[in-house]
C-alpha cells in the first residue's frame, strides 16, 4: 500500500476542532424507548471518562489539540468530561519548588482540559481513587496491604497518619479547582484498580472506602457546593454490592447519588445488582475495544477499534435495565468511532449505527452520499479484525480514500490494514519455527506499531497497557522465545 506523509499538528487541529452542536439534551429529558421514536433510547447522562495518564492520547496532546477534540466529542452528543486525578509514577506538584515537574505540567493540562469542556457546556467529574498517593508520599509504616484487586502507590486509610494525609490531598485537590474556576458537578470514585487495602482494620475495604469517601464528600462541598458522590463498581463482586447497599440504608441514606455499574468484556449489560435508595444506576462502557472482545483489538494496538453492533446493543440493554446514561472509558483518540457510535445514537441525533457511520465518512473523510455508504459498510467489517477479506479490504481502502486528504483518522485505518497483513503473513510460529522470513516480518510488524503510535498518534513514553508487553500478538510468546531479546508478555488481571 502507498504511504503517507506523517500528520503534522496543524493538520490535527484542523481536521479535529470544528464547530461543536449547541443543541444539547437537557438534564430534565427522561429516557425515550425506541418504540417511541423508532431509535435508541434516549440516554440523559452522556460522559466521557477520558484518563490522561500512561502516556496515551489524553496526555500527549497539547492545551489547543485537547480543546479542539473536545469540541469535537461535543458535536458527537457528549454532555459531561471526566478525568482521574493522577498520582501515578509522579511526586506531589503542590511541594516541590520545580515548577517544571511532569507533575505539575501534567496537572496543568488537566486543568485546562476541564476548563476547555466547562466552556463548552459538558458537566465534570473528577475521577478518584482515594488511598492512591504520590510517590513521595509513601511510607513503609502506613503502606497499604495488597493482594488480589489491590494495586498502585497505597497507603492505608485505618492508619491516622495516611487518613490525614489522604484527607489534605484532597482539600488541595478541590481547592485548587475551585480557584481555577472550575466548577465540578460530581466525583467517581473507584475502589480498586489503584485503591484498595486489606488489612485487618480496613476489612471489609468497601466499607472502608464509602465511609473514606463520605468524609472525603464534606471536603468537596466546600469547594464545589454541587458536588455529587458517585461510585464506580470496576472489579467489585456482588457481595460488595450488598454491603454498601447495608452500610448505606443504615448509615448513609440518600447520599450516594449515582453508581456507574461495570460491563465486563463481550457483554451488553451490567450485573443486575441493587443500588442504595436514591441512586440512579449508571453503565461504565469499555469503548476502547470492538464489538468481537477475543479479537483482542484492544487500547490502540491495532488503531482504529469499531463496535457498531456491541454500542447499540449496550445502549438499549442498559435502557433496560434503568440506567439513566453511562460514562464511556477512553483510553486515547482510537476509538474515535466509538465515540461517535455512543454519544450520537443515545442523544437522539442518529437512528442506527449506519447513519453514524455514514455521518463520520461525511464529516472527516469528505464522502459523497454514495461514498458514505461504502465507507460505513467497509469501516462495519472491523467489528472484528480477524474477518475482513485481504487483500481486498486493501483494495476498497485505496479507492475510497484515494481523494481522501491525510489525517490521523485517515492513517490510523492504513495501519490497521498493514498490521493486520502482516499478522496474517505471520501466522502462529511454534519457537523453534521461526524461519528468517518470519522473524522479517515480525520486525516489520514493531516498525509498523510504531509508525501507528509514534507518527499517527503522537504518542511519547507509554506505560501500562499501551506498551507491546501488555496484550499483544498471539504469536508474540513464541517469537519472544525465538529471538529471547524481548519482554515476557505481561499478564493482566482480569477485565483490564
Amino acid at each position: 500500500m502507498k504511504s503517507k506523509m506523517v500528520i503534522n499538528r496543524r493538520e490535527f487541529l484542523a481536521f479535529t476542532g470544528v464547530a461543536a452542536m449547541n443543541a444539547m439534551f437537557s438534564r430534565g429529558a427522561e429516557q425515550t424507548t425506541a418504540a417511541d421514536t423508532g431509535r435508541l433510547p434516549l440516554l440523559p447522562v452522556r460522559e466521557c471518562y477520558c484518563p490522561a495518564h500512561f502516556g496515551n492520547a489524553y496526555e500527549a496532546m497539547w492545551p489547543l489539540e485537547m480543546k479542539a477534540y473536545l469540541a469535537e466529542m461535543k458535536r458527537w452528543g457528549f454532555n459531561r468530561y471526566g478525568d482521574w486525578i493522577t498520582t501515578t509514577d509522579v511526586c506531589n506538584p503542590y511541594t516541590t519548588d520545580a515548577y517544571w515537574a511532569l507533575a505539575a505540567e501534567q496537572l496543568q493540562r488537566k486543568k485546562k482540559a476541564f476548563h476547555a469542556a466547562q466552556d463548552l457546556g459538558l458537566a465534570l467529574n473528577l475521577i478518584v481513587t482515594p488511598n492512591h498517593v504520590y510517590l513521595d508520599q509513601l511510607r513503609p509504616h502506613y503502606a497499604a496491604k495488597k493482594g488480589k484487586r489491590i494495586q498502585g502507590q497505597l497507603i492505608c486509610p485505618s492508619h491516622p497518619e495516611a487518613r490525614k494525609l489522604i484527607l489534605e490531598n484532597f482539600e488541595r485537590w478541590f481547592r485548587d479547582f475551585a480557584e481555577s474556576d472550575i466548577k465540578l458537578s460530581a466525583f467517581t470514585a473507584f475502589a480498586y484498580d489503584y485503591g484498595g487495602c486489606d488489612c485487618d482494620k480496613c476489612r471489609p475495604w468497601i466499607i472502608t472506602f464509602a465511609k473514606l469517601m463520605k468524609e472525603i464528600h464534606a471536603i468537596g462541598l466546600k469547594y464545589h457546593p454541587n458536588i455529587e458522590p458517585w461510585f464506580c463498581s470496576w472489579w467489585w463482586v456482588p457481595e460488595e454490592h450488598k454491603l454498601i447497599n447495608e452500610w448505606a440504608a443504615s448509615e448513609a441514606k440518600g447520599w450516594l447519588k449515582a453508581m456507574t455499574l461495570h460491563i465486563e468484556y463481550g457483554q451488553t449489560k451490567f450485573k443486575d445488582v441493587a443500588v442504595p435508595d436514591g441512586c440512579r444506576k449508571l453503565a461504565f462502557v469499555h469503548i476502547g475495544y470492538s464489538d468481537e472482545s477475543k479479537a483482542n483489538d484492544i487500547y490502540a494496538k491495532w488503531g482504529p477499534v469499531v463496535a457498531s453492533k456491541r454500542m447499540p446493543r449496550t445502549l438499549i440493554d442498559i435502557a433496560a435495565q434503568g440506567a439513566d446514561g453511562f460514562q464511556a472509558y477512553s483510553e486515547g483518540i482510537f476509538d474515535d468511532i466509538n465515540k461517535a457510535l455512543l454519544a450520537g445514537l443515545s442523544n437522539g441525533r442518529f437512528k442506527n449505527a449506519d447513519d453514524v457511520l455514514r455521518e463520520y465518512s461525511k464529516h472527516y473523510f469528505n464522502a459523497s452520499e454514495e461514498q458514505s455508504v461504502q465507507w460505513a459498510r467497509w469501516m462495519a467489517e472491523w467489528g472484528d479484525r480477524r474477518k475482513p477479506k485481504l487483500p481486498e479490504a486493501e483494495k476498497e481502502f485505496e479507492k475510497l480514500s484515494a481523494s481522501v486528504k491525510s489525517t490521523w483518522r485517515l492513517e490510523h485505518w492504513r495501519s490497521k490494514l498493514a498490521l493486520e497483513s502482516l499478522d496474517r503473513q505471520i501466522g502462529q510460529p511454534k519457537p523453534d519455527t521461526w524461519t528468517p522470513e518470519k522473524l522479517k516480518l515480525a520486525d516489520e510488524f514493531w516498525v509498523q506499531q510504531e509508525h501507528l503510535q509514534r507518527d499517527i498518534y503522537r504518542l511519547g513514553p507509554v506505560r501500562h497497557v499501551f506498551t507491546p508487553k501488555f496484550r499483544p500478538p498471539d504469536w508474540y510468546n513464541s517469537w519472544q522465545k525465538a529471538v529471547k531479546s524481548a519482554p515476557k508478555q505481561q499478564v493482566l488481571p482480569a477485565q483490564t
